[in-house]
């Protein structure tokens, strides 16, 4: 068992996490008065946009590329068997990033508008609350594998996902939904970062057992 290929897929991840922030660092620095606090990330390539291709087809494409493909190696060398809808479940974060990439939420980041936004939000949701059942699930694995402390943490997780989410879908939270989707982000980036390396380790340990 090649143990490198295992550990590509958090890796991955790790590139991925790396690419949002300094992604988003670099174009909101082009975009004047734009607020960390309270512009969400899709801002940064809403319709109309100065950098609009280029944030949709080098950043947000890239990312959920990337994301997929960590979830594809994940599931190719894991030995657990209930790992499929998990997997599928955090692909949602990937799916997020992908679809925003054609479909450009309309400036401000409105919840209703043209029909690209009403995709764009149907994405946010696939995306959040994908990522949050996906934690959730592994929550659930992670009990049955008598791993206590992460499976409280990932309940914890998938928890604040989905308040994040919420949150999110509030008007009255707008002012500061950028923070709230930029720990959201963490939250998920870094979930899924150990997600792989837990699977990667329990794969390691799977082998390890069947050598005479």
């Amino acid at each position: 068992m090649n143990i490198g290929r295992q550990s590509l897929s958090s890796a991955l991840v790790a590139a991925a996490a790396a690419l949002v922030l300094l992604g988003t660092l670099y174009f909101a620095s082009l975009r004047p008065g734009y607020s960390h606090i309270s512009r969400t990330i899709s801002e940064l390539g809403e319709t109309g946009a100065a950098q609009a291709h280029l944030v949709a087809f080098g950043f947000f494409l890239p990312v959920g590329l990337i994301v997929w493909w960590a979830l594809w190696l994940a599931h190719r060398h894991t030995l657990a068997r209930d790992t499929s809808l998990i997997l599928l479940a955090l692909s949602g974060l990937g799916a997020g990033y992908v679809l925003s990439a054609f479909f450009p939420c309309d400036p401000g980041a409105p919840l209703f508008g043209s029909w690209r936004t009403l995709v764009h939000n149907a994405a946010g949701l696939i995306d959040y609350g994908g990522t949050a059942l996906g934690f959730l699930l592994f929550c659930r694995h992670c009990a049955r594998h008598e791993r206590r402390p992460q499976a409280v943490a990932f309940g914890i997780a998938a928890a604040l996902g989905f308040l994040a989410m919420v949150l999110l879908g509030l008007p009255p939270a707008f002012p500061v939904r950028g923070a709230v989707q930029r720990v959201a982000e963490l939250i998920q980036f870094t979930g899924v970062f150990f997600v792989c390396r837990l699977l990667s380790s329990e794969t390691t340990e799977g082998w390890a057992g069947l050598r005479p």
